[in-house]
């Protein structure tokens, strides 16, 4: 399965530690039918307040939505990574990065069966974009660059064996 590495926003809000308050941060999004990847939920050091962060959050109407949630667009720049799930997977992105001097601010991953996700956040944009590139050289062959879910339900799988190529017929000879 082919992995794909992008740029992510991810969206913020400091609310309450109460219940509830995360729903409340999430109802605009989910109202607005916004197809979240990335949703996170804590607890403040002291516990006093909660922090959710989502992402992507990229339409005008879902930006207009996770305003209305109370998030605001992070300044920490993100990149996402998301595909086939192999052991190691994490370590080795990470691994590359340190040899690159690349501070990582923040990382959260999830596999389930066989697919992996995974959110990393750095200082600066010219890290996050340093760190795409590298990532992507670090996961080998099997990156595809980001696109559409559209166009990337039209793709053909990975997995799939291709077809063999049509053996090419000489052109006629011309005399």
């Amino acid at each position: 399965m082919a992995i794909t590495v992008r740029r992510a926003d991810l969206w913020r809000a400091e609310t309450a530690n109460t219940p509830g308050s995360l729903a409340a941060a999430l109802k605009p999004l989910a109202e607005k039918g916004t197809d979240l990847e990335i949703v996170m939920g804590y607890a403040t050091p002291d516990r006093s307040g909660a922090v959710v962060e989502v992402s992507p959050v990229s339409s005008p109407a879902d930006r207009k939505a996770a305003r209305a949630a109370g998030l605001a667009q992070s300044s920490f720049p993100c990149v996402m990574i998301s595909g086939g799930n192999r052991p190691g997977l994490g370590y080795d992105v990470a691994q590359a990065l340190a040899e690159a001097g690349i501070n990582i601010n923040f990382f959260v991953a999830q596999s389930l069966g066989n697919s992996y996700t995974g959110l990393f956040s750095f200082e600066a944009a010219t890290e996050a974009d340093l760190a795409v590139r590298i990532i992507r050289k670090t996961v080998g062959g099997g990156v595809r660059p980001a696109a559409s879910k559209a166009v990337a339900a039209k793709r053909p799988s990975a997995n799939r064996k291709s077809a063999a190529p049509a053996k090419r017929k000489a052109a006629p000879r011309r005399r």
